[in-house]
């Protein structure tokens, strides 16, 4: 699992150096706009606010503030995110023709700021196909190698992307570059195409849950009826997290949780690997009332679940949330019986757990 540190930036925030506008260097919109500003006193100020998709691929967003100009930047690494930054406050600027002086100074950088893997896809399809999947409550997507084609020095790998019983293929140079194809034909094929998956988990949709108002109009047998069905699906679930098996999940029952610690994040990618789910941070821009950063944590289980962290950093709060990550699955996976569950007092049941836990 990869912990993101926000003082492990590729330049240091609000110093980068600005190169001489008359060298031969080829020009980045950071030093551009560096230079821009340099002679009126203000330095750019770069602040990273979001970190987005997979563990394994992450898409980082930053923003900078120079004067009274403010803008966004996104990309596959924290460089590149805060180049993209920097050139939409170019275009700001110069009303979109950052482009092209660009290329007229330097030539090629922009491209390789802009569009890193050269395969006409743009963002990060793998990480915005994985937040369609969250955002309507399905599985996971899966990659599957299908085989390797080609001369030794001109492979083509061949991914296939599978959502549901959904399946879209990809072909590329690299495992990577196929991934990518694969999963941006089953973002748009999702997106453009009226498709109705399965809820995981048990999950009502929006329209099961308009009709089931409707029907509550009719009388109270029907809203009795749903308040015990769902009562019943949330057991349901609890008990799927029961039956998990693993070394790993299992000596997790063995551990006394304490203060956030380090270690933690070692323990919760071991479980993520061995149960085979995905763990995502998301720092979050906004602070509590008392000024403490935020981060969320999602784990992709069925359904998928999301704790919260805070702390004086976004370290400290990622520190947290995995703290908290590890003492629901504790909770979650204990062999024990649970309560009985229902709609009313599933918090409360949780609740009582977790306190006992840490009265241990």
């Amino acid at each position: 699992m990869k912990i993101y540190n926000l003082e492990d930036t590729d330049e240091a925030d609000g110093s980068i150096q600005a190169e001489s506008m008359d060298s031969g260097a080829a020009k980045t919109p950071v030093s551009l706009l560096q230079e821009l500003y340099v002679k009126k006193g203000i330095n750019p100020k770069y602040d990273l606010i979001q970190i987005e998709g997979a563990i394994h691929e992450p898409t980082f967003k930053y923003r900078v503030s120079v004067g009274e100009l403010v803008a966004m930047g996104s990309g596959q690494s924290k460089k590149k995110a805060k180049h993209a930054a920097a050139k939409a406050v170019l275009d700001k600027i110069w009303g979109g023709h950052c482009s092209t002086l660009l290329e007229n100074l330097g030539g090629g950088t922009l491209r390789t700021v802009t569009s890193p893997y050269d395969d006409g896809i743009p963002g990060n399809p793998v990480g915005n196909l994985q937040e369609l999947c969250i955002s309507h409550r399905w599985a996971p997507p899966s990659y599957i190698l299908e085989g390797e084609n080609g001369l030794p020095h001109e492979r083509e790998f061949v991914i296939t992307c599978v959502v549901e019983k959904h399946q879209e293929v990809g072909v590329g140079k690299s495992k990577k570059l196929a991934k990518r194809q694969a999963a941006y034909r089953m973002q748009m094929k999702l997106k453009d195409t009226p498709i109705e998956l399965p809820n995981h988990g048990g999950l009502e949709d929006e329209d099961e849950i308009a009709q089931r108002a409707s029907l509550r109009c009719g009388g109270l047998k029907e809203n009795q009826s749903t308040k015990s069905s769902h009562g019943l699906k949330i057991t349901q679930f609890h008990r799927s997290l029961r039956k998990l098996t693993g070394e790993k999940i299992t000596a997790l029952q063995e551990i006394v949780l304490k203060d956030p610690h380090p270690d933690y994040f070692k323990l919760l990618q071991e479980i993520s690997v061995e149960q085979k789910f995905d763990a995502t941070y998301v720092d979050i821009e906004e602070k509590t009332h008392s000024g403490r950063y935020q981060c969320l944590l999602t784990m992709s289980l069925t359904p998928i679940a999301v704790v919260c962290g805070s702390g004086e950093s976004y370290e400290e709060a990622q520190k947290q949330a995995t703290f908290n990550a590890l003492q629901y699955l504790k909770l979650m996976t204990k062999k024990t019986a649970l309560p009985s569950v229902s709609e009313g007092n599933h918090q409360q049941v949780i609740a009582n757990n977790l306190a006992n836990e840490e009265s241990r």
